[in-house]
């Protein structure tokens, strides 16, 4: 008797059911008005639409009663003479089912006396109430509950077309809202049948539009008669073939727009479906600052800031275990923009095509360990400037997609999310200095942002100057033909009656790195008595000349001026030229220091040899003390991202260095990478410093209020960087390069452990500086 009592209290299945529509309406009203501006918004433009909708059904409904004709006499008085034979039938009718229900309900009387009795007795216990449930009914009464949950799925819907951001919890809510708001309208059959009309007019079309695809007029007619007209016209017949009452104009109305909707969803199909199937989509309204696109195969590049960026959003860039870790650590580690706050975009490549067989790998070999160093100073001045500052630093990561090839999309994306950026924001990067990138750098500076460059080289078209030269756009390294007077210059001294330079580059018209290169090489050796240089524009030109085994004069002399993922072709054939020989001096350009700073490809390389190079970099040597310590400490913090094991020391900084060798050199990247034949890091790369004082240069540099889009009003006198070097800004322009001119060379090439930081010692110059001195700079 206890538990049938309990079970007295239990609402009935249907009552729960509204009463769960009640409840996840509100929970999803609370959260949207607690969100902010956008869950407030929310609400108004639902509320707002539902009143306008109910207003315009009951203005329709008022004027078709007043605009219908009133009926005649005689049809009046036949349908009332209808009416009374329909009525006279169920009258009989009703009499027989009346004798036959007087006998049940007597037994149904008896019964419900018996059980009136047995609960009386019951309630008549001390401590017994009556159970009420007006509550309950106020709540489920009517279609108030499925009508309310409809309204919430709007607002949920709406809330995350304008925030942009679409979560598991969203969507599990959508789910169950609709699950809850289905079994409580009244007709299941006509819900099937509208939802089923609605799916196949809108493939129908996707298909009218792809036919018609040739004529903008073909396609909107088609269109309109397949998503519109038809569904209406066709739905009427069918309700009539399924005995269903006729259908009113709001049910017209719902069918128009569903298939509309669905139809849209098709006809976009190319804009949105490659992002979701590749966990690289957000909604076009958001107003958020990660952005994502995916091309047609599927690649993914823009803009994330977040971790948690949605259901369909990436929390990173690429597949590689060791870069999506390094990337999430500095997503966590950001927190919403304050007054104050810098915003620092890092710009650059971290995606490929992956391996079939192994997603984490690219499919051309490639990798990304410069890029990985440059994201770890992100995080260390991201940590560094938190703990002795007053602000913090906001990290973004754009991926422009190999060679940056979607790099003025993403500048675009930035624009356009410049209000969500804050008051101080930067880009760093770039990449690559290609055409596209210059027509991004360009678009940044038009909208008042300014850009560093740590490594952007080209000089196309105006030798020895800026890639981009304008107010704002600040560049680290000095221009190309620096590099090639400063090689020229050791040439001449090491072959003084003169030398044959023979670059190997495959022409690309939009590559500007690689094209200023080899014009400026060109007119440096053309500069030099008795030397000559030759463009060699496919592997197939390289001869045996340029083997020792050769003792033809002048004696050539091979230069790689092409980028770092061609680098490993070039190497093998050299090794085919040169068969038993080797060659006489190999030199290469800063984009072969992003080969050498990767384990695998020098160890895989099979090139016994040497090779000079240009480092994009100071080393670690060259850091001042105070520098050296706030990096050892932010590395050690973070210790476990590149399996540091106990404190930090750079090898280059050890007494027992001599003539710039280390041997057992193990940058950060390759302790994070290495597992086979782990080694414990000691070298910082080159790539790091130069991103590491970016930020730190651009947090000095930016004022605490906003100086709009004139970026002449960038001033720095005087800035000090972790080399020592003085940095200064007058009118947003970079006085002199923040970084020296310097070659290194590997010996051998496959021995990823020696690392040295000057050249074979036929290019060395009596004032070359050793590690962890000061550079006099390429001068003639």
């Amino acid at each position: 008797m206890r538990y049938q009592r309990l079970l007295r209290f239990l609402p009935s299945g249907d009552s729960l059911l509204r009463l769960a529509a009640v409840v996840l309406a509100a929970v999803i009203l609370g959260r949207a008005l607690l969100s902010g501006s956008s869950g407030w918004r929310a609400v108004v433009y639902v509320v707002a639409g539902a009143s306008v909708l109910w207003g315009a059904l009951w203005i329709i409904g008022e004027v078709r009663k007043t605009t219908s004709p009133p009926t005649s006499e005689a049809e009046a008085a036949a349908k009332a003479a209808a009416s009374a034979k329909i009525a006279a039938a169920a009258i009989d009718a009703a009499d027989a089912a009346a004798k036959a229900a007087a006998a049940a309900k007597a037994e149904a009387e008896a019964r419900a006396e018996a059980a009136a009795k047995a609960a009386d007795a019951e309630e008549a216990k001390p401590g017994a109430t009556k159970p009420t449930s007006r509550l309950l009914d106020m709540l489920t009464a009517g279609n108030r509950p499925g009508l309310v949950a409809v309204l919430a799925l709007l607002v949920l819907i709406v809330h995350a077309a304008i925030t942009g951001y679409v979560g598991v919890g969203t969507i599990l809510v959508a789910l169950g809202l609709a699950v809850v708001a289905v079994p409580l309208t009244a007709d299941f059959k006509l819900v099937g049948l509208l939802g089923g009309i609605a799916v196949v007019f809108a493939l129908a079309t996707v298909v009218v539009a792809d036919i018609f695809s040739g004529s903008s007029e073909a396609r909107a007619l088609g269109i309109s008669v397949a998503a519109i007209v038809l569904p209406i016209v066709i739905s009427d017949k069918l309700v009539g073939l399924v005995r269903q009452p006729a259908l009113k104009p709001a049910h017209h109305a719902v069918l128009a727009v569903l298939t509309l909707f669905l139809s849209f969803l098709g006809y976009t199909r190319d804009e949105w479906l490659p992002g979701v199937v590749n966990n690289c989509y957000t909604l076009p309204t958001s107003t958020g600052i990660t952005t994502l696109r995916a091309t047609a195969d599927g690649r993914c590049y823009g803009l994330i800031d977040s971790a948690d960026a949605g259901m369909f959003a990436a929390s990173a860039f690429g597949k590689d275990p060791v870069t999506t870790e390094l990337q999430r650590r500095i997503l966590d580690r950001n927190e919403p923009l304050e007054p104050g706050d810098l915003t620092v975009v890092w710009l650059g490549a971290l995606s490929c095509e992956p391996l079939k067989s192994d997603p984490a790998r690219c499919a051309d070999g490639r990798d990304y360990p410069s890029e990985r160093d440059q994201l770890r100073a992100f995080l260390y001045a991201q940590s560094h400037i938190a703990a002795t500052t007053k602000h913090r630093v906001h990290v973004v990561i754009a991926d422009a997609g190999p060679d940056v090839a979607h790099v003025d999309d993403v500048a675009a994306m930035i624009e356009k999310r410049r209000p969500a950026l804050g008051d101080r924001v930067v880009v760093i990067g770039g990449g690559d200095s290609r055409d596209d990138t210059q027509r991004a750098i360009n678009r940044l500076l038009k909208a008042g942002i300014p850009f560093i460059a740590p490594n952007l080289l080209a000089d196309l078209g105006a030798p020895d100057q800026k890639f981009v030269n304008k107010p704002g756009y600040l560049q680290l390294a000095p221009p190309n033909m620096q590099y090639a007077a400063d090689t020229a210059k050791r040439l001449a001294r090491a072959y003084q009656d003169g030398f044959r330079l023979d670059i190997y580059q495959q022409p690309n018209p939009t590559d500007q790195y690689t094209t200023s290169l080899v014009n400026d090489l060109l007119a440096a050796v053309a500069a030099k008595p008795g030397s000559s240089a030759r463009h060699l524009p496919a592997l197939e030109k390289i001869d045996d000349s340029i083997c020792e085994s050769d003792k033809t004069t002048p004696p050539a002399v091979l230069y790689f001026a092409d980028r770092w993922t061609r680098f490993a072709g070039f190497v093998q054939r050299v090794n085919e030229v040169c068969g038993h020989s080797r060659p006489r001096l190999v030199i290469a350009d800063v984009s072969v220091s992003r080969f050498m700073a990767n384990y695998q490809l020098r160890a895989v390389s099979n090139a016994d040899w040497a090779v000079n190079y240009n480092v994009g970099g100071p080393g670690c040597a060259d850091l001042t003390e105070q520098a050296y310590g706030v990096l050892t400490r932010q590395i050690e913090k973070d210790g476990d991202l590149v399996a540091l094991k106990g404190p930090f020391t750079c090898a280059d900084r050890a007494d027992n260095i001599s003539d710039g060798q280390l041997l057992n050199a193990c940058p950060l990247d390759a302790a994070a990478k290495l597992t086979s034949q782990p080694c414990e890091a000691n070298d910082l790369g080159t790539y790091l410093i130069p991103a590491w004082d970016a930020v730190l240069l651009a947090d000095a540099l930016l004022p605490a209020t906003p100086a709009g889009n004139d970026l002449t009003r960038l001033n720095l006198p005087d800035f000090t960087l972790s080399n020592g070097k003085k940095a200064t800004v007058v009118r947003g322009d970079l006085h002199s390069p923040a970084i020296d001119v310097r070659m290194w060379h590997g010996k051998p090439l496959n021995d990823p452990r020696v690392i040295w930081q000057l050249p074979t010692s036929t290019l060395r110059l009596p004032d070359d500086p050793r590690p962890g001195a000061p550079s006099t700079g390429p001068t003639e």
